[in-house]
C-alpha cells in the first residue's frame, strides 16, 4: 500500500467520523425533542446538535495566537495563519452561497430542523483548527495569485470591516439588552407562571429562565448568552392559555437548542463575509430556518385549529430581532413563508442521511483553493548562483519507485531556472505525490536542498531548517523535453 493510499484512507476515515458524529448528534437531538427514548437522547436538557455553534470563533482565535507564538517557525506563523483563515473564509462564503440557492428545494422535501442544522456545517468542520488542511493529501486544485502589497491592503480592509461589523452587532445587542432590562418587569400572573414552569419541567429544562413583561417590544423573544442568564420577554398584553402555551413552547425550544449561540455564529459569519451581499441574504435565510424549525416542533401533531391560532399569533406579534436574540414572529420578509409552512401538514424527511453526506463531502472541499503573494523564478527560489544540482532523477511511476538518472544536470537547471512559480501562503509539511504523474527530483548536497517538480507544483525541502515549501508553477512545462533529459 502506497503512502498516498494510506493518506487518502485516513482522510476518508476522518470524513466518515465527522459525518457519523453529526448524524448521531442530529438524530439524538431529534429524538429528545420528539419524546423518543434513546441511549444519547434520554434526559437531555439541551438539544444542541453535537457542537455548540459559539465555539466557531474560539478555536480560530486560539490558533491565531499560537501561530504567531508557539508555531511561528522561521517567522512563517502569520503567513500560515492567513492561509488557514483564507480556507475558512472561502469555504464558509462559498458554502453559504450554494446553500442559499439550494434552500428552496431543501425546504420542500426536508424538515426545517435539518435545514437549520445545515447552516452549522462550518462549525463542525473547523472546530479543530488546521485539522482538515493538515489531512490534505494533495496540493490545492486552484491557486489565486495576489501581489503582496495588494493582499496586505485587502486583508487590512477586510479585518477592519470585520471588526467594525462584529463590534457594531455586539454593541447593538448589549444596548438592546440594557434597554430591555430597564423597561421590563417579572410576570406575576399565577396561570402564566404555572404554565411556564410546567412546560419547562416537561422539556427537562432545569436551568433558571426568567419570564418578564416588556413595554417596548412587539414580539416575544428570548435573550441571554450564558446558561444561567436566560430571559424570555413578552409584550405587555393579556394572553389566553392556548396563546401562552404556543409562545412558551416556541421560546423554550429556542433556549433548549441554544439558538442565541447560533445567532451569534450567524452574525459572526456576516462579519466574516461582510462585503458579499449574498452572505447577508444567506444569514437572513438561516435565521428564518431557526424560527421555522421551532414552528415545526411546536406544531408537531397539531390540528387545523391550533395551526390557525399559531398563524394569528405570528400576524399579531410580527417584528424583527436585534442582536443575538430569538423571537416568535420574524419580520414581514419571512412571515409569508412561515405562515404557509405552518398551515402545510405535508410530512417531510428528517434528513439525517443528507447531513451525513454533506458533512462527509465537505471534508474533501477544504484546502482546494490557496492564495499566493510571492511570485519568483525557480532560479531565485533555489538560491540563484549558489545552487548546483548534484543529483537528479526522472520518475515516471512514483509508486513503483522506478526512476532514471538525469545526466545532463546543467541543461536541466538552465531549463527550470526561468520558470515562474507562486509560493503558497500555507506551509505544507509534506505533500504526497500522485503515482501516475511524472516527477523530476533534484538535490544540492552542498546546500542541503531538495526539490520535486510534479504536475503544476514545485516542492522545495531545506534540510538544515526542516522547512518544506510548496510553489504553484505559472509557466507551462515541456514534460516531453524533461523526459528526454
Amino acid at each position: 500500500m502506497s503512502e498516498l493510499t494510506v493518506a487518502y484512507f485516513f482522510k476518508i476515515v476522518w470524513a466518515l467520523f465527522l459525518g457519523a458524529m453529526l448524524a448521531a448528534g442530529f438524530r439524538s437531538s431529534w429524538k429528545a425533542e420528539n419524546g423518543q427514548r434513546g441511549i444519547l437522547s434520554e434526559s437531555r436538557s439541551e438539544t444542541t446538535v453535537w457542537i455548540d455553534p459559539i465555539v466557531f470563533p474560539v478555536p480560530i482565535a486560539i490558533y491565531a495566537v499560537m501561530s504567531v507564538t508557539v508555531l511561528n517557525r522561521e517567522g512563517q506563523g502569520l503567513l500560515n495563519l492567513i492561509g488557514f483563515v483564507s480556507n475558512i473564509y472561502l469555504f464558509t462564503c462559498i458554502y453559504f452561497i450554494l446553500l442559499l440557492f439550494l434552500l428552496p428545494i431543501l425546504r420542500k422535501y426536508f424538515t426545517a430542523r435539518m435545514c437549520a442544522t445545515l447552516w452549522l456545517i462550518p462549525v463542525f468542520l473547523f472546530y479543530q483548527p488546521q485539522m482538515n488542511v493538515t489531512l490534505a493529501v494533495r496540493p490545492p486544485a486552484a491557486v489565486i495569485y495576489i501581489p503582496g502589497g495588494v493582499m496586505r491592503a485587502a486583508v487590512c480592509v477586510w479585518v477592519t470591516g470585520m471588526i467594525v461589523i462584529m463590534g457594531a452587532q455586539t454593541a447593538s445587542h448589549l444596548l438592546f439588552a440594557i434597554r430591555i432590562k430597564k423597561h421590563s418587569r417579572p410576570v406575576t400572573e399565577g396561570e402564566l407562571t404555572e404554565k411556564w414552569e410546567m412546560l419547562k419541567e416537561e422539556m427537562g429544562l432545569n436551568i433558571p429562565i426568567r419570564l418578564w413583561y416588556c413595554s417596548v417590544i412587539k414580539t416575544p423573544f428570548s435573550i441571554g448568552m450564558r446558561k444561567r442568564n436566560k430571559i424570555t420577554c413578552l409584550p405587555e398584553r393579556s394572553y389566553t392559555e392556548e396563546e401562552a402555551e404556543l409562545i412558551f413552547l416556541h421560546e423554550l425550544h429556542h433556549i433548549q437548542r441554544n439558538d442565541t449561540h447560533t445567532k451569534f455564529f450567524l452574525k459572526f459569519c456576516t462579519a466574516l463575509g461582510w462585503f458579499l451581499p449574498f452572505i447577508w441574504i444567506a444569514v437572513k435565510k438561516a435565521e428564518a430556518d431557526l424560527e421555522l424549525s421551532c414552528d415545526e416542533i411546536v406544531l408537531k401533531d397539531a390540528d387545523d385549529h391550533k395551526r390557525k391560532k399559531y398563524v394569528e399569533l405570528l400576524l399579531t406579534t410580527a417584528g424583527g430581532t436585534i442582536g443575538f436574540t430569538t423571537c416568535l414572529s420574524a419580520s414581514a420578509q419571512s412571515l409569508r413563508y412561515r405562515m404557509r409552512a405552518t398551515l402545510n401538514e405535508k410530512k417531510k424527511r428528517i434528513g439525517t442521511g443528507l447531513l451525513f453526506f454533506i458533512m462527509f463531502f465537505s471534508c474533501f472541499c477544504v484546502g482546494k483553493t490557496a492564495f499566493s503573494t510571492d511570485r519568483n523564478t525557480v532560479e531565485n527560489i533555489l538560491g540563484q548562483d549558489s545552487f548546483e544540482i548534484t543529483s537528479a532523477f526522472y520518475r515516471g511511476d512514483f509508486e513503483k519507485g522506478e526512476k532514471k538518472e538525469i545526466t545532463n544536470k546543467e541543461e536541466l537547471l538552465e531549463y527550470i531556472s526561468g520558470i515562474r512559480a507562486d509560493r503558497l501562503l500555507y506551509r505544507y509539511d509534506e505533500m504526497l505525490l500522485n503515482s501516475n504523474e511524472p516527477v523530476i527530483s533534484g538535490t544540492d548536497m552542498s546546500n542541503s536542498i531538495e526539490f520535486n517538480l510534479f504536475g503544476k507544483y514545485l516542492e522545495v525541502i531545506r534540510y538544515e531548517t526542516g522547512e518544506t515549501s510548496l510553489y504553484h508553477i505559472v509557466d507551462p512545462i515541456d514534460w516531453e523535453y524533461m523526459r528526454k533529459l
